[in-house]
């Protein structure tokens, strides 16, 4: 019984020091790879730091000006996206290697605090051409400067008036500024060839009725109407109120009347008095 007693302890403390023997291998081999990272972190972040100075200057490029008001017209989506992703691949915190804060080079924080920076510019950057779009979206022929409004833009076909209260939603959360006021003015273009659109309806709405003309025509009405047509940019909405007119000018025997362009020429004929530089009474 001794000597089984004696085999079963010299296999148990045969175990424990197998244990022991995997336990601190284990550590050992965790602290080395601990320190090649440190290693590692260290190398990088001096690496990081002529790296970041590069992506810094592609990122305040985006802009025409040192204040960062108006994005460059080459700048879309895809120019951002790839610097997104030179941003996100430049790791500078502790987190990102799997290292303690305090294993970190000096200088390690000014270089954090520089990628945070640059960060905030590209949000800032991507929040601008999203709203940019979002504008551009309202119209035919998009926006053709952010810098100077140009009041030869044409809303597209069934526009509403929400779809630029939702722009302007999202506008409000941006401080004031000269971009700011010139996509305001731009909503603006959109509002007033939508309410002229509105009240074309609503006055052929009362001047027919059932392809017949009510006794709520008059001359006068009806020579309002095709001034306000000739100011409609949107072709399919012209052609619309158009023959609308002529049905009336038929049946009434008005004769024919010149309908206009607005699309060409003038860029102040239409939507009260707009000025090519923004602004509009």
């Amino acid at each position: 019984m001794g000597k089984t007693l004696f085999k079963t302890l010299t296999v148990i403390a045969a175990g424990i020091g197998s244990v022991a023997v995997c336990f601190f291998g284990f550590r050992e081999n965790n602290q080395r790879q601990y320190q090649q990272r440190v290693e590692y972190a260290q190398a990088a972040i001096i690496r990081e730091k002529d790296g970041i100075s590069e992506v810094e200057k592609e990122v305040n490029a985006l802009f025409t000006d040192d204040k960062q008001t108006f994005l460059k017209a080459s700048v879309n989506d895809d120019v951002l996206t790839k610097l997104s992703g030179s941003i996100s691949a430049i790791k500078v915190s502790a987190k990102e290697f799997g290292i303690e804060e305090k294993a970190l080079p000096s200088g390690s924080k000014e270089v954090q605090a520089q990628k945070k920076a640059i960060e905030e510019v590209l949000k800032q950057a991507q929040a601008k051409l999203s709203i940019q779009n979002q504008t551009v979206a309202l119209f035919v022929n998009g926006v053709s400067d952010w810098q100077k409004t140009k009041n030869n833009v044409i809303i597209k076909d069934n526009l509403k008036e929400t779809d630029m209260g939702r722009v302007r939603e999202n506008l409000s959360l941006f401080e004031d500024s000269s971009w700011k006021t010139n996509v305001e003015t731009y909503l603006g273009y959109a509002d007033a060839q939508v309410k002229r659109i509105a009240e074309l309806q609503k006055s052929f709405a009362t001047m027919i009725k059932d392809d017949v003309v009510t006794d709520a025509v008059t001359y006068e009405g009806y020579l309002a109407a095709i001034d306000s047509i000739s100011q409609v940019r949107n072709e399919k909405e012209k052609a619309k109120y158009t023959a609308l007119a002529e049905k009336v000018a038929e049946q009434m025997g008005y004769g024919t009347n010149y309908y206009g362009d607005s699309t060409t020429g003038d860029t102040s004929t239409d939507e009260g008095t707009y000025t090519d530089e923004g602004t509009y009474y």
